[in-house]
């Protein structure tokens, strides 16, 4: 018969998974790295599986590790309890948020908002940051939830998208292309472009559709967001393809707003975590969101989400 795994075998097993190295979890627990490699040793060795495998400097959590992880729960719970916490309060469980300026601030803000005020008492935060940003927080366990426009890939994170759209042409509203419907890569040959950064993957994307047409904008601005262009669009320096999402969601005078052919996708999605379980507060702001972009007025050029899209949280 198997010697019981201890409460503190248990605890070593929860900082290794969140923290990802066996460093960040003895700072975490306060104990040495020695102590933490012993004390996992020892569960490993109680439970009779392996737990986690070592790559790239990292230990990546087995399934074992998973599904064991996501039965300790009450046991933490219960914990919590006899220490006088309630890990129900959602005082007591803040949802930790994290997107890019333009989710951030265009997007999640007024949801927020009213977030809160359908759960008082609900502590929520919101920090921005990059999309490889977003990545190190789900790893380093400093967010519960994420929020990308970018194809992001990672061993820790999965993507959920909630909403989809396609690229769409902004200019000023006097602008001579404005005349057209639809903008294509041959009517831009030539013309003023403002382009995203290089360090956008949606710029190699639009590159890489300019080639293939043959064609060849006159890059005379490159910026970090889709404020910024539509920004320098209104004020008649150039074209820019963006994400209209969530930045164009109303009429404006000042700008003229063309789909743009051939169709160009962009995808917003959560990030959540693959090694640790959702947080009650995260799964019901996704409900929050979702239930916001299905009932939201849409644009022409924004696509209504299939139901294979939505998850069920």
């Amino acid at each position: 018969m198997r010697p019981r795994a201890s409460i503190r075998e248990y605890e070593v097993l929860r900082a290794v998974i969140t923290s990802g190295t066996v460093t960040a979890a003895a700072h975490r627990l306060g104990i040495s790295q020695p102590a933490v490699s012993r004390l996992l040793a020892q569960l490993e060795s109680n439970v009779g599986v392996t737990l986690f495998e070592r790559r790239g400097g990292r230990l990546r959590p087995t399934a074992e590790a998973v599904r064991l992880n996501g039965r300790l729960d009450r046991l933490f719970d219960a914990l919590a309890y006899l220490d006088g916490t309630d890990p129900t309060d959602p005082a007591s469980q803040p949802l930790r948020l994290a997107a890019p300026p333009t989710l951030g601030h265009r997007f999640l803000a007024g949801l927020m908002a009213s977030f809160i005020k359908q759960n008082p008492g609900q502590m929520v935060s919101l920090e921005t940051c990059t999309s490889n940003g977003l990545v190190s927080r789900l790893v380093d366990d400093t967010i519960d939830l994420g929020f990308t426009l970018a194809e992001l890939t990672h061993s820790a994170m999965e993507l959920i998208p909630f909403h989809r759209t396609r690229a769409v042409c902004v200019m000023a509203h006097d602008h001579p292309l404005a005349r057209h419907k639809v903008i294509t890569p041959e009517i831009l040959h030539g013309q003023d472009h403002i382009a995203l950064m290089r360090r956008h993957m949606v710029r190699t994307r639009l590159d890489q559709v300019f080639a293939n047409a043959n064609v060849r904008p006159r890059t005379v601005a490159e910026v970090a967001t889709g404020v910024s262009a539509i920004t320098l669009a209104r004020a008649g320096v150039g074209v820019a393809v963006i994400c209209p999402f969530p930045l164009v969601r109303q009429a404006d005078a000042d700008i003229a707003v063309r789909p743009f052919e051939p169709e160009f996708v962009y995808r917003a999605s959560f990030a959540v975590s693959t090694v640790r379980p959702m947080t009650r507060a995260a799964r019901a702001f996704m409900r929050h969101v979702q239930l916001a972009v299905r009932s939201d007025a849409r644009s022409a050029y924004e696509l209504r989400p299939p139901e294979d899209l939505v998850t069920a949280v």
